[in-house]
């Protein structure tokens, strides 16, 4: 599959939150956000919130596309900026259908580069909840680096829990 980045769009409303639905069973257990009432107009909220926390500097969010069909495969993003250090936090998901497909490794990768080459940033960290295996998994194929589990890192559904750290600096990617 041709996996692609790009910006987010006013008008990608309507089939990113089909991927959002479609993804319920797998994401929602990890992105509290992910249910089945996801509606039309949080994806709205969502694209038009991506262009003003871009324009901030503090959130760099990307739809995750198939370059052959436009599909929308899923997000991936830089968030949880500290501009004066030039780190951010990776995420990412992907939609049911782009499962086990090396979608996720590729936009996420796409993602860190970008930060790399185009922010500066010295620092890209991931942080995973300790039994999502699969995003342990993506962390991993991009070469993170594992610093340990950190407690009460994340808070997911009103609790706060620990969660696996990666990290990833430029020179891990030759840059």
């Amino acid at each position: 599959m041709n996996v692609g980045i790009r910006r987010y769009k006013e008008l990608d409303a309507a089939e990113f939150q089909k991927a959002v639905l479609e993804s319920v069973p797998h994401v929602s257990k990890w992105l509290s956000w992910c249910s089945d009432t996801y509606s039309i107009d949080d994806a709205k909220l969502w694209a038009s919130s991506a262009t003003e926390m871009w324009e901030n500097g503090t959130d760099y969010r990307f739809v995750v596309e198939d370059l052959d069909t436009s599909t929308i495969l899923g997000s991936v993003g830089i968030n949880q900026v500290v501009a004066q250090h030039k780190v951010g936090n990776l995420g990412y998901w992907v939609r049911s259908s782009a499962l086990n497909k090396g979608v996720c490794t590729q936009a996420a990768k796409l993602a860190v580069e970008f930060a790399f080459r185009e922010l500066s940033f010295q620092r890209i960290e991931i942080h995973v909840l300790t039994e999502n295996t699969s995003s342990k998994a993506v962390a991993s194929k991009l070469g993170g680096v594992s610093e340990g589990i950190f407690r009460n890192k994340l808070m997911h559904n009103g609790v706060s829990m620990p969660a696996n750290c990666y990290s990833i600096i430029p020179s891990d990617y030759g840059i």
